[in-house]
């Protein structure tokens, strides 16, 4: 059974929940999207097929929500203090949504301690968001419940305001770490354009399109991504 445990980073207390068993040299480390809350997973913790953790950041869930420090660099360095956490090898990276540019901020700075990442509908980018767009996400529900219980609305305002555009396209590329990357094509956040540059830029990329998924590309189905993310990392070992 998962459990829930707790580090702290940057005067913040870090919740993730950890499936325990034998993570075959490198555990999964699993970065949810903005309004994801570690619990939404516990049911798909089994198909990653080894130890695997999730990720809550600063403001999110059980996680604690400082006054300040949101910006991208400090929510990078909450991830990598779950990663120092649970070993003190490698491991296998996987994000979905929002969660990707913290995760990828992270990763590469720590190039020799990620042996491969799987990106869930994202780009390799830190995105910025009209005001309105924000107060809208904050405002709203996500899988059946309210967002302000998933996350500590100050917080949220505070990720939006610290936000900067970044891109990764090209650290990553030079990089080239064995990559999966999950696109539905009913959400904006992976355009035709941005389709064609992952396959451009990663021609040895496992590359899949859920026709029947939203953004939330757990629906309808929550093993697909966990079972790819599985293939994936046991290929890479």
């Amino acid at each position: 059974m998962a459990e829930s445990r707790f580090t702290t980073n940057a005067g913040a207390r870090i919740h993730y929940l950890d499936s325990g068993g034998d993570d075959r040299g490198a555990p999964i480390v699993f970065v949810p999207g903005f309004t994801c809350v570690a619990a939404d997973y516990v049911e798909v913790l089994p198909v990653f097929g080894r130890r695997t953790v999730v990720v809550e950041l600063r403001g999110h869930g059980r996680s604690s929500a400082p006054e300040s420090s949101y910006d991208s660099t400090t929510l990078a360095s909450d991830v990598g203090a779950v990663v120092d956490a649970v070993t003190d090898g490698p491991v296998h990276l996987v994000t979905f949504s929002r969660g990707t540019p913290y995760a990828l901020s992270w990763a590469l700075a720590h190039r020799d301690r990620v042996r491969s990442l799987s990106i869930g509908d994202y780009v390799p980018e830190e995105i910025t968001l009209p005001g309105d767009v924000s107060t809208f996400l904050l405002d709203g529900r996500w899988r059946g419940t309210p967002v302000h219980e998933r996350l500590n609305r100050a917080a949220g305002e505070a990720i939006f305001r610290a936000a900067r555009r970044q891109s990764f396209w090209e650290a990553l590329a030079q990089w080239q770490p064995p990559l999966l990357v999950v696109r539905s094509p009913h959400s904006p956040l992976i355009a035709d354009e941005a389709w064609a540059r992952y396959r451009e830029l990663f021609p040895s990329a496992a590359l899949h399109v859920f026709a029947d998924s939203p953004h939330d590309i757990f629906r309808p189905d929550r093993d697909r991504y966990p079972a790819l993310v599985r293939d994936h990392v046991d290929g890479v070992g």
